[in-house]
């Protein structure tokens, strides 16, 4: 047999999978964009939805390999690019952060997922961040699960008030994420889950505060203090109920002012910029 053929029978090696499934994502949106009609861009979005699973099938088929730890890493990016991820435990979101949590917690890359699951709201992502803050021990990783489950409370807080007060929006959520555990979670202390996220920020400003943000898809860049402090000067400065910060200008008529001033009065602020 020619060592030509002998290499076409021999099967792709777990690296070789990967970056083939990896090109496949990358290639993915020329793909869309060079569909010719509506049938051929139905079968590539089809084509293109098999991938998160075909990135964990990979990674539980190969669990020693170093590419499995990649492949769980490109499955979870792929799954919460969504506002509305798919979950239960079946899902491959979900799969692959139980094996992100039992095989690789204390693995030095896990810093950017901590990103991509920082806007989901399914249980899964809150214990995910909460078991990496606890056992990885890499500082940087540290950092960003700290800032990354502070934004995560955060952010389901302000959603779950959203809901409450928008029946329809609430009906999708009960569809995607289950109506008892949403239930569950509008019974929860709120002020208590506030103070927890508020305590994540002054710790994450302390002891993180030089730790550079990665600019992805999911982070703005920047350090995790410059984050922190300005998320903490939005909770204690301009939540509803706390007092304003000083404001100095110039009225209608050129008179200098500081917002204390009216202190107690009504006050309506108009801001806008002289050309």
């Amino acid at each position: 047999m020619a060592l030509a053929d002998q290499r076409q029978d021999k099967p792709a090696s777990p690296a070789e999978t990967y970056q083939a499934l990896f090109k496949e994502r990358q290639d993915g949106p020329d793909d869309l964009s060079k569909a010719t009609d509506a049938e051929e861009r139905k079968q590539v979005q089809a084509r293109l939805a098999k991938l998160p699973l075909r990135f964990l099938e990979l990674a539980e088929q190969n669990p020693q390999d170093p590419v499995a730890l990649e492949a769980l890493i490109q499955t979870v990016s792929w799954v919460n690019s969504t506002a509305f991820p798919e979950g239960g435990q079946a899902s491959p979101g979900e799969r692959a952060l139980a094996l992100l949590r039992r095989d690789h917690i204390r693995s030095d890359k896990l810093g950017p997922v901590c990103q991509q699951v920082l806007f989901g709201f399914h249980k899964s992502h809150e214990e995910f961040l909460r078991a990496v803050l606890e056992a990885n021990p890499h500082p940087d990783v540290q950092a960003l699960a700290c800032l990354s489950l502070a934004q995560f409370l955060t952010d389901r807080l302000n959603r779950l008030g959203v809901i409450q007060d928008q029946p329809n929006l609430a009906e999708r959520y009960h569809r995607v994420f289950g109506k008892a555990f949403l239930e569950a979670l509008q019974r929860q202390d709120h002020a208590a889950v506030g103070k927890e996220a508020e305590a994540l920020y002054d710790r994450a400003a302390e002891r993180h505060a030089d730790v550079k943000i990665p600019v992805t898809y999911f982070g703005s860049g920047g350090t995790v203090g410059e984050k922190a402090k300005a998320e903490l000067f939005r909770i204690r400065h301009l939540a509803v109920g706390k007092e304003a910060p000083e404001i100095e200008g110039e009225d209608q008529d050129g008179r200098r002012f500081k917002l204390s001033d009216y202190r107690g009065k009504v006050v309506l602020l108009d801001f806008w910029h002289r050309l």
